[in-house]
């Protein structure tokens, strides 16, 4: 009875999710800076103005059904979110899989979940299961899998852990006690970029390249025409950009990993 008032309500006023002030953050526009506020990151600035809404990776809200309301569009991520409302009236959002529809109740927290969106232990989980949203520590929430259209599969148990296969390709060893969400997650439709105006939006700047710059403002400036510079690609403070530093460290996560992502190619 509950569900059917949350759902009459809502189709009554679909714009609902608009008013929900609550599930909403403002995101200040660090423009490529770290907290000290140096620039770290280039051509990055500007856009349009977005709010952060926040997701629930946790989902700590157990053995409470839920009903799903409505997709959504949220412009911080390439995945659809869903709007639901718990049993107990708290409205959340997740991140949204394929396969759900308003008839459906969405768990939390149950044993042996099959329904799309279902939260609940690995250990609870049935193998060759897809996942998403999966936990690496215990308590900690959802780290991993969270990209539109992406998915794991659980592969096998065995002791504590369970080996599940990453979007990657490769496989590692995760504790049963971790969490993960069922399903294939839904992936937003790509407008595509027309015009240089679209990347001002979405906060990219005009890339400049460093030949073209005078020397002080770059190592590669400066020179008659278009002079090559003499010295290999650097950045602008001068430090190598092409294999100068590993870009994935694996020291404390080794013992985990069954399959590394480059073998799996």
């Amino acid at each position: 009875m509950f569900f059917d008032t949350v759902k009459t309500t809502f189709s009554l006023s679909f714009n609902l999710y608009n008013k929900l002030k609550f599930l909403k953050r403002s995101k200040r526009n660090i423009s490529g800076r770290n907290h000290t506020g140096r620039l770290v990151f280039f051509h990055r600035g500007g856009g349009h103005k977005k709010h952060y809404r926040l997701i629930d990776f946790t989902r700590r809200l157990t053995q409470i059904p839920a009903a799903f309301l409505s997709y959504i569009m949220d412009p911080n991520r390439n995945a659809l979110i869903a709007l639901i409302c718990y049993s107990n009236g708290f409205l959340s959002y997740i991140l949204a899989p394929e396969g759900l529809n308003t008839l459906d109740f969405i768990l939390s927290g149950f044993d042996i979940p099959t329904h799309p969106a279902a939260h609940s232990l690995l250990q609870n989980m049935l193998i060759g299961l897809r996942i998403h949203n999966l936990e690496f520590l215990q308590g900690l929430g959802g780290k991993a899998i969270r990209a539109g259209g992406c998915w794991g599969q659980l592969l096998r148990k065995k002791q504590q852990y369970a080996f599940i296969k990453l979007p990657s390709g490769e496989i590692r060893k995760i504790h049963l006690q971790c969490t993960g969400s069922t399903g294939r997650l839904l992936r937003r439709a790509q407008n595509p970029i027309k015009k240089a105006g679209r990347n001002r939006y979405l906060g990219y700047l005009p890339i400049v390249r460093g030949v073209a710059m005078n020397p002080i403002d770059h190592p590669h400036g400066g020179g008659e025409g278009k002079s090559a510079g003499g010295r290999p690609s650097v950045s602008p403070f001068g430090i190598l950009t092409k294999g100068h530093w590993k870009t994935r460290s694996k020291k404390r996560s080794k013992h985990y990993l069954l399959r590394d992502r480059q073998l799996a190619k």
